[in-house]
C-alpha cells in the first residue's frame, strides 16, 4: 500500500509537469490501471466495517427518528380510528333523532356505559338517571326499534332491561291486522315469543310487529319481524318467533322516551 501510494504521488507530480504526453502519462495509465481493482476490493472490504462504525455512531439519533415515525404512524391510526368511531356515534343519534314514533314525545339522549355481565340478565346502564327525568317504566328505544324499558334509577344513572331478556314483556300488534299479543323475551341470542294469539288468526311470516298501546308502553313503537309461525297439534295459541329490530348486541346510544300512560 505504501508503495502504491509512493508512486501514485510521484506519477502525479510528473504527470502535471508533463502534461498529458510523454512517457510519464503513459506510465499513469498503467498505474491506474494496477490501482484501480485494488482500490476496489479495499472499498469493498471496508465499506460493512464503515456502515457498522456509522451506525455505531449514529445509533441513538436513528432510534430517536424510528420513534417519532413510530409516533406518527400510530397518532396517524388513533386518529382514524377515532374518526370513524365518531362517525359511527354520528349516525346513531342522527338516526335516533329521525325516529318518526318519538315524535311528539319528549326523550332524554343516553350513552351505554356498561352491559350486563351476567348471561341471564340481559340489561345495559346508561349515563342518565332521575335528574334527567328518567323514571323506572319508561320504553327505550334505538334506532332499529324498542330496546327495552327503564328497570332501575339512580340521579345519574339508570338500568335499562333489554327486550330479550326472560323477564320482559310488551303488548304488540301486528302491523294491518287487529291481531295483538305479548311478545316475551328468551334470553341473549334468542328471539321473541309472541304469546296469547289464538290459531286461526292471521299472522304471516315476515310481518311486522309494533307496540300495541294496550299497556304501559305508547302504541306504533316498531318490536320486530316475525320469522317463523306454526300451529302446534292441540296447542289453543299460535307459535310465533320474533327478531327484534333493534341490534341489541351493539348498542352505544340509545333513547328513553319520558312517555307515562296517564
Amino acid at each position: 500500500m505504501l508503495v502504491l501510494v509512493l508512486l501514485g504521488v510521484t506519477l502525479i507530480t510528473l504527470s502535471d509537469r508533463s502534461g498529458n504526453g510523454g512517457i510519464f502519462a503513459k506510465a499513469r495509465s498503467y498505474a491506474k490501471e494496477i490501482a484501480d481493482p485494488v482500490q476496489s476490493g479495499v472499498h469493498s472490504a471496508l465499506q460493512p466495517v464503515g456502515n457498522f462504525i456509522y451506525g455505531a455512531l449514529n445509533y441513538q439519533a436513528e432510534e430517536r427518528e424510528n420513534e417519532r415515525l413510530r409516533q406518527q404512524v400510530a397518532s396517524g391510526q388513533a386518529a382514524e380510528v377515532q374518526a370513524a368511531a365518531e362517525a359511527q356515534q354520528a349516525q346513531q343519534v342522527l338516526a335516533n333523532d329521525g325516529l318518526s314514533y318519538v315524535a311528539g314525545i319528549p326523550s332524554v339522549a343516553a350513552e351505554v356505559v356498561e352491559v350486563g355481565s351476567a348471561n341471564f340478565e340481559q340489561s345495559i346502564q346508561v349515563n342518565r338517571g332521575s335528574a334527567n327525568g328518567l323514571v323506572v317504566g319508561q320504553p327505550v328505544v334505538a334506532a332499529g326499534g324498542l330496546v327495552g324499558d327503564v328497570a332501575s334509577v339512580s340521579s345519574h344513572l339508570a338500568t335499562i332491561t333489554l327486550v330479550d331478556d326472560p323477564s320482559f314483556t310488551v303488548g304488540v300488534r301486528v302491523v294491518g291486522t287487529n291481531v295483538v299479543g305479548a311478545a316475551a323475551g328468551r334470553g341473549q341470542g334468542n328471539q321473541l315469543q309472541v304469546l296469547d294469539v289464538d290459531i286461526g288468526l292471521e299472522v304471516k311470516k315476515g310481518g311486522s310487529l309494533v307496540t300495541s298501546g294496550l299497556d304501559t308502553f305508547p302504541f306504533g313503537i316498531p318490536v320486530g319481524r316475525v320469522t317463523a309461525v306454526s300451529s302446534p297439534v292441540g296447542a289453543l295459541e299460535q307459535s310465533i318467533s320474533v327478531s327484534p329490530y333493534a341490534d341489541l348486541t351493539d348498542l352505544q346510544f340509545v333513547r328513553v322516551l319520558l312517555w307515562s300512560p296517564q
